[in-house]
């Protein structure tokens, strides 16, 4: 295939002198380590998407000039879209690697169009098998072409390319198309439930980075894939990536392809669900919307549109007309203004200014990533992440009348489980995945499933988190209680008790797909075969704890006497490992972020000594 992108090297040569010329105030520590991006030895490419993601944190740093911000969004758009050619041009293959949910890769490098025409062709080829019908309950394979499938995206760039990429494989595959567009990944999950759909695929890397795309897979019931399918996608899609005669599929598409209206699907799906009472929220809001404040970050992303669709205009209306309503980052941008797209807690602090500014006496602040499959939340009082709202909703929904248990996985917090063990309530323990939740979510047995990373869905809504549900379930409390979740939430910590979760990690980097997926299950291996055990002592800060239990469902979690915890695993979507830990308390802890502190340097050296043992075993000393 003919190149029609620059040399690599050639391309960051010319980068970095429009950087010296066009910035001369840049800072050196800046500069240095762009020049170590762009300026790699001879055997290392330029890292270009890399350079671009300093350019935008440092965008976003104390002291940067605002007169130079034309200058940098114009350097980031020109990376963009020089890697966009190579995902366009691109005839490198790639190994796909379906993990915590679903493939992601970078643009330009090993996500380019032709990889994806290939695992696209590759779920159409899974959806013939009988493994695949099997789990859907499908006769055959006419009955996946006649049922179709479903196609949706988050706001990324090239998505539209890569839908259209995916068409042409899905209409070659003789199979109906419905086009939900730029599209939540919560929605779609409600959508293929409710046209019927044999699957999904939904273009998104969630929250990672620009540079990333993704796609994920989600069956008829609107839970993500079991291993069972992703990993016959990941033998037909690696199949076709080492088929040297493939050709990318051509086929009109148009006869096959039916638009469908998401917003509105959506909006009836929860109303007839009625898991929220969407009346009654929008009623208290109309009715409370000069005494509260609402802050939603879209962060550029799919939710855009869906979340004032389900309010109604006359709400949107009334908290305009009292200033009760800001709606931020509601444009489109692909470099996400320099940040990660994610809700953390540094995306959190300026909407926490925004409410403390406002001064009302009831608030919210929510923020979403790019395909509102995740959610965070804060008021005045307290910033509140998914494992503290777990334990919210969970602890109102039990309040409320709607008895079960709770399911969440093995990093997240205990404080919600600790509820239902008191309330004689069962409780579901998971690897990291919401696939891992369909047994407990789909039977009814659990009515709320969240995870640490900010996953939420309940019972009889979707199998799929849904940052939009998780939403209603903010306002659901807020409205019923009349208070803000943080006074909630003190209120709970007095009944059920202190926690405190925590989590780091550590990226290796200049690893290739094949030498991460090698070397992390080398790691896990080593985690996994006695590191640690019942009965052993280890030091957290000055002190020394005794080892209760070990839970290895998902990496190794070591359980402490006092029910404190660390869990160390490496993650399923990014080269990396991650460490998480709580420290648990009957009474509240004066300081717990020091302590926090210790129990991270802990779950450092841990894996440190993993790491030790592996290389030492790969003769890397």
């Amino acid at each position: 295939m003919k190149s029609k992108f620059h040399d690599k090297k050639t391309f960051a040569e010319s980068l970095s002198k429009l950087i010296a010329g066009q910035l001369p105030a840049m800072p050196e520590e800046i500069r240095n380590k762009l020049v170590t991006r762009l300026d790699q030895l001879a055997t290392d490419e330029p890292n270009l998407w890399e350079a671009a993601n300093i350019l935008g944190s440092w965008m976003n740093s104390p002291g940067f000039q605002e007169g130079d911000r034309q200058i940098v969004i114009g350097l980031i758009t020109r990376i963009r879209e020089e890697q966009g050619y190579r995902a366009r041009y691109s005839d490198k293959p790639t190994l796909v690697v379906f993990g915590t949910s679903g493939w992601r890769g970078v643009i330009g490098e090993d996500f380019t169009v032709r990889n994806v025409h290939k695992v696209v062709r590759g779920i159409c080829r899974m959806m013939q098998s009988d493994e695949f019908l099997r789990t859907t309950g499908l006769p055959d394979f006419l009955s996946v072409q006649e049922k179709g499938i479903l196609l949706l995206r988050d706001n990324r760039f090239m998505g539209d390319e890569f839908m259209a990429a995916a068409m042409l494989e899905i209409a070659a595959a003789g199979i109906k198309i419905y086009d939900a567009g730029e599209c939540p990944t919560g929605v779609g999950s409600a959508l293929l439930t409710e046209i019927g759909a044999a699957g999904s695929i939904n273009f998104t890397p969630s929250h990672n980075p620009m540079e990333y795309a993704g796609i994920k897979f989600n069956p008829a019931d609107g839970g993500p894939a079991d291993v069972n399918l992703t990993s016959l996608i990941e033998l037909e899609a690696n199949t076709l990536m080492n088929d040297d005669s493939f050709e990318p599929a051509e086929a009109d598409f148009t006869p096959f392809l039916q638009q469908i209206d998401a917003k509105i699907m959506f909006r009836d799906f929860v109303e007839k669900r009625r898991v929220f009472d969407l009346a009654a929220i929008r009623t208290w809001l109309n009715f409370n919307a000069s005494r509260f404040t609402l802050v939603i970050d879209f962060m550029h992303g799919a939710a855009r549109g869906f979340i004032e669709y389900l309010l109604g205009d006359e709400t949107i209306s009334i908290m305009s007309r009292e200033n009760a309503l800001q709606l931020i980052h509601a444009e489109d941008d692909f470099s996400f203004h320099g940040v990660k797209p994610e809700p953390g807690a540094a995306n959190m602090k300026p909407l926490i200014r925004k409410l403390q500014a406002d001064g009302r006496q009831l608030n919210l602040a929510v923020a979403l990533d790019p395909d509102a499959d995740r959610i965070r939340f804060a008021d005045t009082g307290l910033d509140i992440d998914m494992n503290r709202f777990g334990a919210l909703a969970y602890a109102h929904f039990l309040e409320t009348g709607r008895s079960g248990g709770v399911a969440s996985t093995a990093p997240s917090s205990d404080f919600a489980l600790q509820i239902a063990r008191q309330k004689n309530q069962p409780v579901f323990e998971t690897a990291v995945g919401f696939k891992y939740f369909r047994p407990a979510l789909g039977s009814g047995q659990a009515v709320v499933a969240f995870e640490e990373s900010d996953g939420i869905s309940f019972k009889g809504h979707t199998l799929e988190k849904c940052a939009l549900a998780g939403f209603l379930a903010a306002l659901d409390i807020i409205s019923h209680r009349n208070q803000n979740l943080s006074a909630y939430y003190a209120e709970l910590q007095k009944t059920y008790g202190y926690f405190y979760p925590g989590k780091a990690g550590a990226e290796v980097r200049g690893v290739s797909v094949e030498a991460w997926q090698s070397y992390k299950k080398a790691v896990l291996r080593v985690l996994q075969s006695g590191l640690k055990n019942p009965g052993d002592s280890i030091a957290i800060g000055e002190t020394t704890k005794k080892i209760a239990s070990i839970n290895s469902i998902d990496g190794l979690k070591i359980i402490l006497e006092d029910y404190s915890w660390i869990l160390l695993r490496p993650s399923g979507t990014e080269p990396k490992f991650r460490y998480y830990f709580e420290l648990a308390s009957p009474q509240p802890i004066a300081d717990p972020g020091r302590e926090m502190d210790n129990y991270r340097l802990a779950a450092e050296e841990i894996l440190t000594l993993a790491r030790k043992k592996v290389d030492e075993t790969n003769g890397n000393n």
